[in-house]
């Protein structure tokens, strides 16, 4: 258990910091706790990610991969990877959606 209160805490704080405004918790039907903010800031760290690609930042790339890792069970918990599928993420010429799907993949198969 101590494990998902730190977990909770360090999505918590990443999604603060990224949306910048903290974002609270909301009850799932089988009366889990996720973080709410995590597809927002995913899609703020996947364009942030998109322009350090540009430049070749590839510090601020590794930063970006902890924060989108991070997002990685309660998006697979709450079925994101079901509606998109992680060969989608991967397709096309958008580098941070390519790199989520692949950290997604990743993720799986060490289930």
């Amino acid at each position: 258990m101590a494990d998902n209160i730190d977990y909770g805490s360090k999505l918590a704080a990443l999604n603060s910091a990224t949306l910048g405004t903290e974002m609270p918790q909301i009850t799932l039907p089988d009366g889990s706790k996720v973080q709410t903010g995590t597809v927002g800031a995913l899609l703020i760290n996947i364009r942030v990610y998109n322009e350090a690609h540009k430049i070749g930042d590839k510090q601020k790339m590794e930063v970006l991969s902890e924060a989108m890792r991070a997002t990685l069970p309660l998006l697979h918990k709450v079925g994101m990877f079901d509606l998109f599928q992680p060969e989608e993420w991967i397709q096309g010429n958008n580098e941070g959606r390519k790199a989520v799907g692949k950290m997604y993949l990743k993720f799986k198969s060490e289930q």
